[in-house]
């Protein structure tokens, strides 16, 4: 049986995983807030150009039981989305949260009532062109799993065949809090300075990069996650060098603005990753430095 899908948040990830979900089987359905069509038409620019058409449903369209739900909302917007879209699961309904940031799954657990709630983590790079169309910056790495350590489970046939350098992880929390520290680094530097991922590795910023790195890594340290803060400088470097010409969501949302999700990733690597964090000026100082740009954009 052909598994279908439902994507919740069809900006450029969201739009992407649902060519990829099409490409690999799935049957896609998009959600959409205001339902005007009742079909979209996503164009996807990577080698080639390829037109992807997909039905599409209101939010709360509660004729229709979702089996299989992709949320790709920003982590601000999680909660709300899951509300909206909660009637309509079960407790034979999988949850995929595909959204940077962590704390989300904490936060959705209770609003689905028995569905299973499945994380993930990708470093694919999609941005929409001004006509609309989803180039494709990366096709970045894609990893699934429950907070419970299971095995992958029959439904992940569609991601295998679509998803390029897909895997199912039994740790997905490692892959998640390395992916927070590595973002935490890359985000706000970007954001608040205005450059690509890779001026971060170059003068004049290297020298501020390379100590705010070092502040993620007390932080992950003070958590007993060592492993992963060790691997933290190889891993900012060597992401800055593949994506180099990329521009951060981070920056794109203060050069647009639209709120970020600077609290799901340094907010909560500040305050929630350990009861008793060290003491990190500069990253706190990012923090304060994104919240108050947001402010400044929102009084605008």
């Amino acid at each position: 049986m052909t598994a279908r899908w439902h994507i919740l948040g069809v900006g450029a990830i969201g739009g992407l995983f649902a060519c990829r979900l099409q490409s690999g089987g799935a049957e896609v359905t998009l959600l959409s807030k205001l339902c005007n069509e009742p079909s979209r038409q996503l164009v996807l620019n990577n080698t080639s150009t390829e037109r992807f058409h997909f039905p599409q449903q209101a939010v709360t369209h509660n004729d229709d039981p979702i089996g299989h739900l992709l949320v790709c909302t920003k982590a601000w917007a999680v909660e709300s989305a899951i509300e909206a879209v909660a009637p309509r699961l079960s407790a034979s309904s999988i949850v995929v949260l595909l959204c940077n940031g962590m704390g989300l799954a904490e936060t959705v657990a209770p609003l689905i009532g028995k569905a299973r709630l499945v994380v993930g983590s990708t470093t694919s790079g999609c941005r929409r062109s001004r006509e609309g169309a989803l180039i494709v910056s990366g096709e970045g790495r894609t990893q699934l799993g429950m907070l419970n350590s299971s095995p992958a489970p029959p439904w992940v046939s569609p991601w295998r065949r679509g998803v390029p350098d897909f895997e199912w992880e039994t740790d997905i929390h490692s892959v998640l809090l390395a992916k927070v520290a590595l973002n935490a680094v890359i985000n706000p530097l970007t954001a608040l300075h205005g450059v690509t991922n890779g001026d971060l590795m170059q003068p004049p910023l290297r020298a501020i990069t390379e100590d705010v790195i070092k502040e993620v890594q007390s932080i992950l340290c003070s958590a007993g996650a060592t492993e992963i803060a060790s691997s933290l400088p190889a891993h900012v470097r060597a992401v800055c060098d593949s994506t180099a010409a990329n521009h951060s969501s981070m920056r794109v949302d203060l050069e647009n603005g639209e709120r970020t999700e600077i609290d799901a990733i340094v907010g909560w690597l500040l305050s929630s990753l350990t009861p008793h964090p060290p003491a990190t000026p500069i990253l706190s100082e990012l923090y304060d430095a994104v919240k108050q740009r947001e402010m400044d954009v929102s009084r605008a």
